[in-house]
């Protein structure tokens, strides 16, 4: 399957009209916004980015949700994706949230560990999502539990539910509903990823994604691994590919860790936010928690009150004074992103000769 996700890319270049207002300096809404629909979670893994936060059981309003996506997709809101801090099932009026996303014509997609997504969930808002990406840290299960630290049997119940998941898709034609996993690579779990491929590839998945650990700065989870010995996994684990199930092995993104950036600001700050499951409007997920960065709160302001506020100004130029090597993940989202506005902002010369 070739990679028409681009996902160890980015997808900027797909807005152009968007990207010439950025360039030329004028104020533009979010192409994308992350939510967490819920800060509680059923799982502790020991890769949790966000795990000082401390899981608490805030839940966004869906009435708050669709009142500032239905506004904000006349201004240039193209996807929500419902991930965050939290399992994002574990807020009853999930289902309700993506259908109604879904229904201003905004895409919507949803990062889960997959143990809550059962066949009745499945059945009333799988339709509505433009894809649907599985956390799993492992197919076997004393690794599976001893990584994501979920309730005994978990492991199958996820298994269930992607069966569930694909052949509900396939029942509805939801041929633009993608399927995917998505696992971090570990020590715990580096031998087991082949099977995994395998496992994955006869449930009917349509991809397996393997990625690196970012350490987040305010993580209690401290993980220092060394990648190279590890990139000769991927021709193993690729193997497994066909055009039907892809195998994203993001070697890319491995080698980025422990590496400084090559720019000094985060320019792609403009293009999407994140909302936390308290309300709290924040630059990005790396900074959730450090009140001097937040925007505002959707509790108390409309999205478009926050984003056009001065406060948001004065986070943002506080942000460009920060050492971005000090201050951000490696391997962050937003990097590929970064590398081709700075490029765009600071071209290179002969840049005519085309």
């Amino acid at each position: 399957m070739p990679d028409k996700i681009r996902m160890d890319s980015h997808k900027l270049i797909y807005h152009p009209e968007t990207v010439a207002k950025w360039l030329r300096g004028e104020n533009i809404y979010p192409i994308e916004i992350e939510i967490s629909p819920s800060g509680a979670c059923n799982h502790r893994c020991t890769f949790c980015a966000v795990d000082y936060i401390g899981y608490k059981p805030n839940f966004l309003s869906k009435d708050i949700v669709l009142r500032d996506v239905a506004h904000m997709s006349t201004r240039g809101l193209k996807s929500v994706i419902c991930s965050g801090e939290g399992e994002p099932l574990l807020n009853r009026n999930l289902p309700d949230i993506a259908n109604g996303i879904k229904s201003y014509g905004v895409d919507v997609a949803m990062s889960s560990n997959g143990a809550l997504f059962t066949k009745d969930k499945l059945e009333e808002c799988l339709k509505a999502f433009t894809w649907v990406r599985y956390s799993v840290a492992s197919m076997e299960e004393k690794s599976y539990d001893a990584i994501q630290r979920g309730k005994p049997g978990d492991l199958e119940r996820v298994k269930t539910n992607l069966a569930a998941a694909v052949e509900v898709k396939r029942r509805q034609q939801l041929t633009t509903t993608t399927l995917g996993v998505q696992c971090l690579l570990m020590p715990e779990n580096a031998e087991q990823l082949p099977l995994m491929a395998k496992a994955l590839k006869e449930i009917g998945v349509d991809y397996l994604t393997i990625k690196p650990y970012s350490q987040h700065l305010h993580s209690d989870h401290t993980w220092n691994i060394d990648y190279n010995g590890l990139l000769e996994l991927e021709k193993e684990v690729t193997a497994y590919a066909t055009e039907d199930f892809a195998v994203y092995f993001r070697a890319n993104a491995m080698k980025k860790i422990h590496k400084g950036k090559c720019y000094k600001e985060c320019l792609g700050l403009p293009f999407m936010t994140h909302i936390d499951a308290a309300g709290n409007v924040w630059p990005c997920i790396a900074h959730i928690g450090t009140e001097r960065f937040s925007y505002g709160n959707v509790n108390d302001n409309t999205f478009e009150e926050i984003w056009n506020s001065q406060r948001r100004k004065d986070v943002v130029e506080a942000l460009r004074k920060l050492d971005i090597n000090k201050v951000c993940r490696e391997a962050c989202r937003l990097d590929e992103i970064n590398k081709y506005l700075e490029e765009l902002k600071h071209p290179g010369e002969h840049v005519n000769f085309i």
